[in-house]
């Protein structure tokens, strides 16, 4: 188990720095995003170019980081990806982390991995149909709904062994 708990750890502080990372990104595109609504000036770190597409410079710099198309699907798409995978990552990390503690079997780890299924079963599934009807192209949003659709179902079945788990273990301590 030393070993599980180690990897565990170490992908705790992977997960929870990738999300640090789409998280910060989601927010610095939409401050830039809103910036350049409110007020297209030269500091903002967003420029619209003619065919219709936009850069979004790195900090500081003049150097594109986000680049995309300039229509509001596209935005509110690239910021739902960043956010959504941003707490994603939160949520795996944290079920990492419950492989990284001493006692495995707790409430807060059975509670950390039914949010993550939850997430994973719910919210591709409202952004599936939410395309859906306003019609836009399905193809690799499908994918991607399926995708998480194992992940949550996977996590579904790990959350009732943790329940059971937790449910022995309690029975084993009150009979100590």
């Amino acid at each position: 188990m030393g070993t599980a708990r180690r990897l565990g750890r170490i992908l705790f502080y992977i997960t929870r720095v990738a999300a640090w990372l789409y998280l910060a990104t989601g927010l610095y595109a939409f401050v830039a995003f809103m910036a350049y609504r409110l007020s297209p000036s030269a500091w903002v770190p967003l420029e619209i170019f003619e065919p219709g597409s936009f850069h979004i410079f790195y900090p500081f710099t003049r150097t594109p980081f986000l680049i995309g198309d300039d229509t509001n699907i596209y935005m509110f798409t690239m910021l739902a990806i960043l956010f959504g995978y941003g707490i994603f990552l939160w949520l795996l990390s944290k079920v990492f982390y419950a492989f990284s503690r001493e006692k495995l079997f707790t409430p807060k780890s059975v509670k950390d991995l039914s949010r993550f299924y939850l997430l994973n079963l719910v919210v591709p599934l409202s952004i599936l149909l939410f395309y859906f009807f306003i019609g836009e192209s399905l193809a690799d949003i499908v994918v991607i709904t399926c995708l998480h659709f194992i992940i949550g179902i996977f996590a579904y079945f790990m959350a009732a062994m943790f329940r059971q788990g937790l449910l022995l273990q309690e029975e084993q301590d009150l009979t100590l």
